[in-house]
């Protein structure tokens, strides 16, 4: 169930453009440009969010996350998390785990395969 590979034995595939890759890519990548502007748009002065007042308030350094889940019968569905560093007991939160509980709470019934 888990690999585990030394740095050298990685296979890496070199930067492309986002035309040159799949539709599930292309997908991703433009949800991600998406969440990005929709993010500094909210931290642009006079904006309602605390985020990095609060949320943030450790290293004030945003994290994005964009997860694409596939659903029984095809369908997808894009999901977005970001970081969460809170002084609290319970400690910070990645962007990544952040996204995939999003999509859990979002349908309980996903499995691992469909993320």
């Amino acid at each position: 169930d888990i690999e585990v590979h030394s740095f050298e034995e990685m296979e890496t595939v070199p930067a492309m453009a986002v035309d040159q890759t799949s539709e599930s890519v292309t997908m991703v990548v433009n949800e991600m440009k998406a969440f990005r502007r929709d993010f500094i748009e909210t931290q642009k002065d006079g904006g309602r969010s605390d985020l990095k007042s609060f949320w943030l308030r450790k290293t004030r350094k945003p994290v994005l996350a964009v997860l694409l889940v596939r659903k029984p019968g095809g369908e997808r569905a894009l999901y977005r998390g970001a970081n969460m560093e809170v002084s609290m007991p319970t400690g910070s939160l990645c962007a990544e785990r952040n996204v995939i509980g999003t999509a859990l709470a979002d349908d309980p019934g996903l499995k691992r395969e469909d993320l």
